[in-house]
């Protein structure tokens, strides 16, 4: 089953969310070398394991555990931005998609439904 993040992201398709379900030992360490390398953040391999933005925790990527975007769309109830009415003008969202364009068609499809 698939789970969205409240970005927008697919958790499940998430190297930090399959290498922690597969205890996949490779896959930590090559995302910790491309993630910190492509963000310029020191990710270690054993901080590559998630359960995704849904999860309750404890195991989620630290920064996910950190995410302004999660935090807020959490805190008004919502499972994802996709729900929440300043989704349009929201700067967090919006700012979001500029690193990660990749999330926004994925909010605009739980939108349109």
């Amino acid at each position: 089953m698939e789970m969205i993040a409240a970005c927008g992201l697919v958790c499940t398709t998430c190297p930090a969310y399959v290498a922690g379900r597969m205890t996949d030992r490779a896959l930590q360490e090559k995302t910790a070398a491309e993630w910190s390398a492509g963000y310029g953040i020191q990710v270690k391999p054993e901080d590559v394991v998630c359960d995704g933005c849904q999860s309750a925790g404890p195991r989620l990527f630290s920064h996910c555990a950190v995410c302004d975007v999660r935090a807020c769309a959490h805190d008004k109830g919502y499972a994802t931005c996709a729900e929440c009415g300043e989704y349009n003008e929201c700067k967090s969202i919006n700012g979001f998609f500029g690193f990660c364009p990749e999330a926004k068609p994925t909010l605009d499809s739980l939108r349109a439904k």
